[in-house]
């Protein structure tokens, strides 16, 4: 099941929420962890089985941690045993490793990766002390199983699910998310996915540079729309239950450098790996100034490895790491005093997240290479930049949406009239009228069949 499918939108969530609010406050985590749990069977349920003892597991090892938290000889082990068993769980349907053998993947449970890294995060800030668990278990599952972030997140963190305050405010405040989410994905991703998968579908040698760079941008809006989006849809259906859910995307493409753009970029993403990879590595209190960038590597190739063993993501991933670190020893872009050499460095920096999503994108790491170069190099389809005019044409007002709505647009608005009542509520209903609007106009894409998965799922 979908987040977009029509069945979860207009049954299984209302039926949800009809649900965890008729039920006794001291029913409804259980209430939310069977519908969690139904969400799932509905997704993959060949791997119900293993998903439910994945989280039995799990939470079985971190109450046992939890009761010996004190003594640490025995705590370390029980944490490398469960984090050990949920790599290899991992390892085993992402990348088709078994006894030490890499074979091909097999199809993965739905949301295993951030499983997996919610599983890891929950041991280790149980063996941290950092977590009060309560007297039973039912929490603890619902937390690595919660429907809203089990196919990609956001990666929560188990205090994210204490004392969740449902009323009718966080219904209306979800609802609204919710709507903007729908329609980033539907009219958005879902959109300027039909020019993304034609032109990265062609050759580049005998297409024009216009086409690729049109397909490179578009899939960079594209990605963006669809990924956070999604995060938008999670955190909006927490909020209908009561509970808080960390920010995932905060404009990214307005980052001033490469290393503010993953403050920016799937953001819980970021954080995990500074706090369970980095921090724990040394961070950059390192006395050896050369141990920083060691752990700056260690996060960024496993980080490339995270989305895939293929060489175009490891290839992506250190080349986050080349720029990250070129940053930090030159001090770039802090140094620079002239506003036009800041603008210039902008446009570098977003020229080059353009490019790596080229990258990620492409089926192989030469696929992708041959792609960039062929951006600056005149192709020999001379119908290239004819292809190009009529796909502009007929998705411009797509394009140009997507454009806008990169920057916070909205924001600056709402602060602008923030002191003034009437132009306030003025703009509070005409941006209400507005996104139902268009929701309705996404829901009739969905009818119309013109869907498709999230992106981010596959990883």
């Amino acid at each position: 099941m979908n987040l977009t499918d029509l069945i979860f939108i207009f049954l299984f969530l209302p039926c949800s929420l009809l649900a965890y609010y008729v039920v006794r406050k001291e029913l409804k985590e259980y209430v939310l962890l069977a519908i969690s749990l139904v969400f799932y069977a509905f997704g993959t349920f060949h791997y119900f089985i293993r998903f439910v003892e994945c989280t039995a597991v799990t939470v079985v090892l971190g109450r046992m941690m939890y009761a010996v938290r004190k003594k640490k000889c025995i705590s370390l082990p029980l944490l490398v045993l469960g984090a050990a068993f949920n790599i290899a769980v991992l390892a085993h349907y992402k990348y088709g490793l078994t006894f030490g053998l890499l074979g091909q993947p097999v199809l993965m449970p739905l949301g295993i990766s951030f499983f997996t890294f919610k599983a890891i995060s929950y041991l280790a800030d149980i063996y941290k002390g950092k977590l009060e668990l309560s007297g039973v278990p039912v929490k603890d599952a619902l937390y690595l199983s919660f429907f809203p972030q089990i196919q990609s997140g956001p990666l929560s963190r188990y205090g994210d699910m204490l004392a969740p305050a449902g009323s009718l405010g966080n219904i209306s405040k979800g609802v609204c998310r919710f709507v903007i989410g729908f329609n980033k994905k539907i009219l958005l991703a879902n959109v300027l996915v039909n020019i993304t998968d034609e032109v990265f579908s062609v050759s580049p040698a005998s297409s024009s540079p216009l086409y690729l760079w049109l397909g490179a941008v578009c899939y960079s809006l594209q990605i963006y729309y669809d990924f956070s989006g999604y995060s938008d849809m999670a955190i909006g259906i927490s909020n209908m239950f009561g509970y808080e859910c960390p920010e995932n995307f905060i404009y990214p493409y307005t980052t001033p450098s490469v290393s503010k753009f993953w403050r920016k970029w799937h953001v819980t993403l970021g954080a995990w790996f500074r706090d369970y990879v980095y921090i724990p590595l040394g961070g950059s209190r390192c006395k050896a100034g050369w141990r920083v960038y060691v752990n700056l590597f260690a996060v960024w190739i496993l980080t490339g490895i995270w989305h895939g063993t293929s060489s175009n993501f490891i290839v992506w991933g250190l080349g986050y790491f080349a720029v990250i670190a070129f940053e930090k020893m030159t001090g770039l872009p802090d140094k620079l005093k002239a506003k036009p050499v800041k603008i210039l460095y902008r446009v570098l920096i977003l020229l080059f997240i353009n490019f790596q999503w080229v990258i990620f994108r492409s089926k192989s790491l030469h696929a992708g290479l041959s792609y960039i170069k062929w951006m600056f190099l005149p192709g020999s389809d001379p119908l290239g930049n004819a292809r190009a005019m009529f796909l502009l044409r007929d998705y411009l007002p797509f394009i140009v949406c997507g454009l806008v709505f990169c920057v916070p647009v909205v924001s600056l608005v709402r602060k602008h009239v923030a002191s003034k009542p009437v132009p306030r509520s003025c703009l509070a209903v005409v941006a209400c009228a507005v996104s139902v609007l268009l929701f309705l106009w996404g829901v009739s894409f969905v009818i119309a069949g013109r869907t498709n998965p999230f992106a981010y799922a596959n990883f």
